[in-house]
């Protein structure tokens, strides 16, 4: 595995390579690598394909310094855990990268939903270092989880917008025996880890009642009052939001997500599962599955 800490060297290395008739395979990372990764870095094995892996604790993207200084980071055991991969190319850039940072785009409506109401700065903070890595590994493509799933939306939209040519993978959420979703920020929860497990409950019960026919949106403030009185600090957003768009969900039928951030002791926690079937949703709220009478 090379270690390219210098982007002028990586872009040099990445050149001679695409040279051997390699395509490139970008994976952003900010490190404390967990079994979410290892998934990404196992589907995007392949002997055709140069895998870089990028480790980069973005402080553009954190609009909470303490959150910024708590986020883990274990850059040795990362580093094994790469070697154990076979990945091709880990870049770990210093901290002076966000200062030459400079793309014009405009996010949208997109940006502005879920975790865009109280994390001012964010998604912009995310597209500028994504579009950075962009410019100078230039990938075919770039494989993402879809834990992040706005932020899967926000990367999907720069690189359309502006017709970059690096196609977008993303694969479904790694989740542990009890369904709770990996992600680097749980190690922070100590004891109150059990808090996280409600989230994949809460999530089956809306499925459930969806399935049975009896949901109405308003049923959401039920758990999210749930939550709060089991010890969960506070219920930022649970919603059922239309997963091509993040609109809500109306009468005509889409493919929709859960959408829910909770925090527990000061971390934050994001998820979202997808409902299989088209939902509809009428004036007064009532959640249908959308049953086709000609399929």
């Amino acid at each position: 595995m090379l270690l390219i800490r210098d982007e002028k060297t990586l872009s040099k290395e990445i050149d001679s390579l695409r040279k051997s008739g390699k395509l490139i395979n970008f994976i952003p990372t900010m490190g404390n690598l967990h079994l979410g990764h290892s998934s990404l870095f196992k589907k995007s094995e392949n002997t055709e394909e140069i895998r870089v892996v990028s480790i980069f604790v973005n402080p553009l993207q954190f609009n909470d310094n303490r959150d910024f200084d708590n986020y883990p980071r274990t850059i040795e055991s990362d580093k094994k855990k790469l070697l154990a991969e076979r990945v091709d190319v880990l870049f770990l850039p210093d901290a002076q990268i966000i200062n030459v940072v400079k793309f014009a785009f405009r996010l949208g409506h997109i940006a502005r939903k879920l975790c865009g109401v109280d994390r001012s700065g964010h998604f912009e903070g995310v597209a500028k270092i994504i579009l950075k890595f962009l410019d100078i590994i230039k990938p075919d493509s770039i494989t993402l989880g879809e834990k992040d799933y706005q932020q899967l939306l926000v990367i999907k939209k720069i690189i359309k917008d502006l017709k970059l040519k690096t196609e977008v993978r993303s694969y479904p959420t790694i989740r542990n025996k009890e369904g709770i979703a990996f992600s680097s920020r749980n190690k922070l929860l100590g004891k109150k880890i059990f808090l996280a497990k409600y989230i994949p409950t809460i999530f089956k019960q809306i499925n459930l009642e969806i399935l049975e026919g009896s949901f109405e949106l308003r049923r959401l403030n039920y758990f999210k009052d749930f939550l709060e009185k089991s010890g969960v600090d506070r219920v930022h957003y649970l919603e059922i939001l239309n997963e091509k768009n993040l609109s809500k969900v109306k009468k005509i039928p889409c493919i929709s997500r859960i959408f829910i951030a909770i925090s527990i002791s000061g971390v934050r926690l994001i998820d979202n599962v997808r409902i299989e079937s088209k939902l509809t949703c009428s004036r007064d709220g009532q959640i249908k599955i959308y049953k086709d009478i000609n399929s």
